[in-house]
């Protein structure tokens, strides 16, 4: 991902978070990586793309907007004028209701990473408006679809559990079935083991300790982890899932652990350190079918490899080319044209289907695009298996 640039990209400011800020003049040039957007009063727009002052400093906002930026060039490539597109600053946290009250409506709303969905699908539902989640890809999907408005919500990116699946479809492969599953209390990695071990016991695999389903090891210190590893010489799983960050101390102590030699450690990242024993990781860059066309047109128009955050801004940018009315059409915008069960389409295909009236998919970049009202789509996941120091393959 390229550096964090400022809202005006020349060092400025980001805006107070207070407020909500729309960029209308100077929006294609910020899209196209330019500079000098001015502030304007809040006019119409067909989208709405909602950006967070701490997302845009990362360069979170920049990625995302190139990605986007990217399938309008397309859709004008397919002979369509893209819809209008406005830009804006919000706060995850701040309920997006008062500033969308006083402006008017757009056709799509772009809601900007870790959202509550509680919010968006009230907001949704209450003005009857189609929201795309693009960054939304944590816990808080499990719970979406029973929420208001979820018929109207709309995520971009396959949720995270869709790693804990696919790490226990990989263990079971391996048939290494017998597995012992350790979290760092966080929500976000409970949730994690709690849908590996639901996936792994649903696959035939069976979940070894002390206590049913996972374990807690919020504190790692030596203690603790000379239990663990008492643990696992009487249990003896063939692999410990390890619920944690890369550079957690939960993963700092089970890479300095000496551990049975026939035992797989296993993380929910990709593994990239050789250690005595061997790994399994999952690479978290989902893919869906037309990532490589997507990955080869972005790095020839902006010469960096695009990230998750580029793909997912393409998609989004697709959804939205397909989703747009065409002039005189005052029909409210929605999904009604979109068939997850179809062959995958390109964009100009796709928007062609949709001018005579036809249901169609999309070739998504970052995932399948297969998408559902109230759930996230699907895609490819990588395994990345990395045998004991001293086992490698001679290079």
């Amino acid at each position: 991902m390229s550096p964090g640039k400022s809202a005006s990209g020349s060092g400025a400011e980001p805006p107070p978070r207070r407020h909500l800020f729309w960029m209308g003049a100077g929006v294609v040039a910020a899209l196209l990586g330019l500079q000098g957007l001015a502030a304007s009063a809040p006019i119409r727009s067909d989208v709405l793309m909602l950006l967070t002052p701490e997302g845009l400093l990362a360069g979170v906002g920049d990625g995302l907007r190139r990605g986007y930026a990217l399938a309008m060039e397309e859709a004008r490539v397919c002979g369509v004028k893209p819809p209008t597109l406005q830009l804006g600053w919000l706060p995850p946290e701040q309920d997006p209701r008062a500033a969308l009250m006083v402006r008017p409506l757009p056709g799509l709303l772009i809601a900007p990473p870790a959202v509550s969905l509680v919010s968006y699908g009230l907001l949704a539902q209450e003005l009857g408006l189609t929201v795309l989640l693009p960054l939304q890809r944590g816990s808080s999907l499990n719970g979406l679809p029973s929420l208001a408005g979820a018929d109207r919500l709309w995520p971009v990116l396959p949720a995270r559990s869709l790693e804990a699946d696919r790490l226990a479809k990989g263990l079971i492969e391996e048939k290494r079935s017998r597995v012992m599953v350790i979290h760092d209390g966080s929500s976000e990695q409970i949730a994690l083991a709690n849908r590996f071990v639901a996936s792994l016991s649903g696959d035939g695999g069976r979940v070894v300790g002390y206590q049913e389903g996972s374990q807690e090891i919020a504190d790692p210190d030596a203690r603790t982890i000379t239990r663990l590893m008492d643990d696992v010489d009487y249990y003896r799983p063939e692999a410990l899932v390890v619920m944690t960050a890369p550079t957690s101390p939960l993963a700092k102590a089970v890479r300095e652990a000496r551990w049975p030699a026939d035992l797989t450690l296993v993380w929910p990242f990709p593994a990239t350190e050789p250690l005595a024993n061997a790994q399994l990781g999952v690479d978290p860059l989902s893919r869906g079918p037309g990532w490589n066309r997507f990955a080869a047109n972005f790095q020839r128009r902006y010469n960096y490899v695009p990230s998750l955050v580029e793909a997912t801004g393409y998609d989004t940018g697709q959804v939205a080319a397909v989703t747009a009315r065409r002039p005189g059409d005052t029909a409210p915008w929605d999904m009604a044209w979109l068939d997850p069960k179809a062959l995958p389409r390109t964009l100009c295909a796709a928007i062609e289907s949709r001018r005579q009236g036809g249901r169609t998919a999309l070739k998504g970049a970052a995932s399948q695009l297969d998408l559902g009202a109230g759930s996230a789509p699907s895609a490819e996941l990588r395994l990345t298996p990395l045998p004991a120091a001293g086992n490698a393959p001679p290079s």
